[in-house]
Order: structure tokens, then C-alpha cells, then sequence
């Protein structure tokens, strides 16, 4: 799929026409539409960024290369950080550590 196809896709699913993606990204219409064709595709590089920040779901990758699948697959990305990671293991440490405390006294009781 060329380039142009890929954009035209982030535009029937997202915005739905190439006029609202042209407002959003402050383009002329008439000049944007005539980026659609593969010999003048390469006009569309410069705003791919801007696409992406508009849209941070679609896959990097798929709108660049064509690889991969168009939303990126939450799976990929991390949920939380790796220090909020930690810092969630520790409390459950914590709290499993209590936990054991309190078991044992009602087994003395």
C-alpha cells in the first residue's frame, strides 16, 4: 500500500474527510488533496508527525512502512512505568507482609 492509500485510510477512519484533515493541520485543501496521487506523495512525509500527534493510536510504523497493523495493539506499550511498577510491588510486599502478621494472630487467638 502506497503512502498516500495509508493516509487516505487514517482519513475515512478518523476524520473522515481529506478537507477536515486539511483544516486540522492548517493546509490549503486544494493543495493537500493533490498530494494524493503517488507522484506527489512525498509532500506527505513532513506532516506524518503531525498525523501521529494527532492521532497517537495509529502504528508509526504502518503509516512510515506499511507494516504491521494500522492502531497500534495496546499490548505493545507499557501500561504503567517502571518506577510505578516498582513502587506498586513494593506496597503489595507490604501489604502481604501485614497480611501474614494478621493471620497469625487470629491463629494464636
Amino acid at each position: 500500500m502506497e503512502l498516500h492509500e495509508r493516509v487516505d485510510k487514517v482519513i475515512k477512519r478518523m476524520v473522515k474527510s481529506r478537507a477536515n484533515l486539511a483544516k486540522q493541520l492548517d493546509i490549503k485543501q486544494t493543495t493537500f488533496n493533490s498530494w494524493f496521487t503517488i507522484d506527489k506523495q512525498e509532500y506527505l512525509l513532513p506532516i506524518l508527525f503531525q498525523i501521529l500527534k494527532l492521532y497517537p493510536h495509529i502504528s508509526r510504523e504502518w503509516l512510515f512502512f506499511g507494516e504491521g497493523e494500522m492502531i497500534k495493539n495496546e499490548l505493545d506499550e507499557p501500561l504503567i512505568s517502571q518506577k510505578r511498577e516498582k513502587e506498586l510491588l513494593l506496597k503489595i510486599e507490604q501489604l502481604s507482609g501485614l497480611l501474614i502478621k494478621m493471620e497469625n494472630r487470629e491463629a494464636v487467638q
